[in-house]
C-alpha cells in the first residue's frame, strides 16, 4: 500500500445495523478513492471516522507514515477535512461561510479572494452570490459552497459525502472537473468520495481505486 494515506484494517461498530465493519485501503497521492456500497452499509460512518468525528472501535490510519493519533484532531480535520451530504451553513452571507474556516487560524494560509472567484466560476456560481445570504441557497449551491469552502482552506486530502446528490448532470460534471483540477494542481493531495454516481468514471487522467462495503446481511 501507499505511504500517502493508508486505512489499516479500521472496524466500526454499526449499532442500528448490530454488525462490525471492516475496511483496509489506501489512497495514493492525487488519485480519487470512492467508497461503494448499499444503503446501510457504513460509508459516511467510515468518512466520519477518517475525520476523527466518530471513533472506531480498532484500526490504524496513517497520513505521510505519521499514525493519525500524533495529530490533534483540530490539526488533523485541518489537512483531513470532511463535506457532509447536508453541509453545515452558517449564518451571514455566502462570503462570510467561504471566509469561515480561516477564523480558526489553524494554518497560516490566508482568504484568497481571486481563487474564490475562479472557484465560484467552475462550479457554475455566479460571482453575484457572495453577497447572498447563505441561508436562502438551494440545495446544490449550498453543496458546491460547502465543497469550495473546503477547497479554498487548502486541506490535503477532500472526504466529501454524496458531492453530487443536489446537482443537475451539467453541475455535477462541473464538481467532478473542478476536484480533478484540485487533486493535480498541488502535491500532497488526494480525494476520498462517497457517491452513488458514476460521473467520476469519464475522468481518464487520475487514478481512481474502488472500495466496496458489505452491505447489511454480508460477512
Amino acid at each position: 500500500m501507499t505511504g500517502f494515506f493508508k486505512i489499516d484494517h479500521v472496524e466500526y461498530h454499526l449499532g442500528s445495523a448490530g454488525r462490525t465493519v471492516s475496511v483496509s485501503s489506501s489512497l495514493e497521492e492525487g488519485s480519487l478513492l470512492v467508497v461503494k456500497g448499499s444503503s446501510g452499509a457504513g460509508k459516511t460512518t467510515l468518512l466520519k471516522i477518517l475525520a476523527r468525528l466518530m471513533k472506531c472501535d480498532r484500526g490504524l490510519v496513517s497520513f505521510l507514515g505519521e499514525d493519525w493519533l500524533s495529530y490533534s484532531p483540530q490539526q488533523w480535520r485541518s489537512k483531513i477535512n470532511y463535506t457532509a451530504q447536508k453541509p453545515a451553513i452558517f449564518s451571514g452571507t455566502v462570503l462570510d461561510n467561504l471566509k469561515k474556516p480561516f477564523e480558526l487560524k489553524i494554518k497560516k494560509e490566508q482568504f484568497n479572494s481571486s481563487e474564490a472567484l475562479d472557484g465560484l466560476r467552475a462550479l457554475l456560481l455566479n460571482e453575484d452570490l457572495l453577497g447572498q445570504d447563505a441561508r436562502t441557497l438551494s440545495g446544490g449551491e449550498m453543496a458546491r459552497i460547502a465543497l469550495l469552502r473546503s477547497a479554498l482552506f487548502k486541506p490535503n486530502i477532500l472526504l466529501l459525502d454524496e458531492p453530487f446528490a443536489a446537482l443537475d448532470d451539467n453541475s455535477a460534471r462541473a464538481v467532478m472537473a473542478f476536484l480533478r483540477i484540485w487533486a493535480g494542481s498541488e502535491a500532497g493531495r488526494g480525494i476520498i468520495m462517497v457517491t452513488h454516481n458514476d460521473i467520476y468514471k469519464d475522468i481518464t487522467d487520475i487514478i481512481i481505486h474502488e472500495v466496496v462495503l458489505p452491505g447489511p446481511g454480508v460477512n
